[in-house]
């Protein structure tokens, strides 16, 4: 009888652990995307897009954004923890815009919250 109260009550400890993990990150990742969404979508606008001269896509209506953790198209392994180019693979959040485009290519915006820079790429 003890045991499963003791089991029941590690349980509820559990549970309320990872809900209040999950309400913090929720709660983080909206106040962050709130807070620089504007800055972001100014700043893929002035951006260019690589590559052969385009009309560059209007960001003020992206059509999502979401909120990363370091940007995937940096080259730096895990464990080269002394590299200058880590916390931008790693740690920096960027916000990550993209547009629907009705050709093969959709425009995407990466900006750099800690930098305030914006990386225009066509995926």
């Amino acid at each position: 009888m003890l045991r499963a109260l003791v089991v029941t009550l590690a349980v509820l400890a559990g549970a309320k652990i990872i809900a209040q993990e999950r309400l913090f990150r929720d709660g983080s990742e909206e106040a962050i995307l709130r807070a620089y969404s504007d800055r972001a979508m100014a700043a893929c606008q002035s951006a260019s897009i690589p590559g052969p001269a385009v009309s560059m896509p209007l960001w003020t209506k992206p059509t999502s954004v979401d909120l990363v953790i370091g940007r995937s198209n940096v080259d730096v392994r895990l464990w080269q923890i002394a590299s200058e180019r880590w916390p931008l693979r790693f740690k920096h959040p960027h916000i990550v815009l993209t547009l629907d485009s009705s050709s093969d290519t959709r425009p995407m915006c990466e900006y750099d919250v800690i930098e305030e820079r914006a990386y225009v790429t066509v995926m």
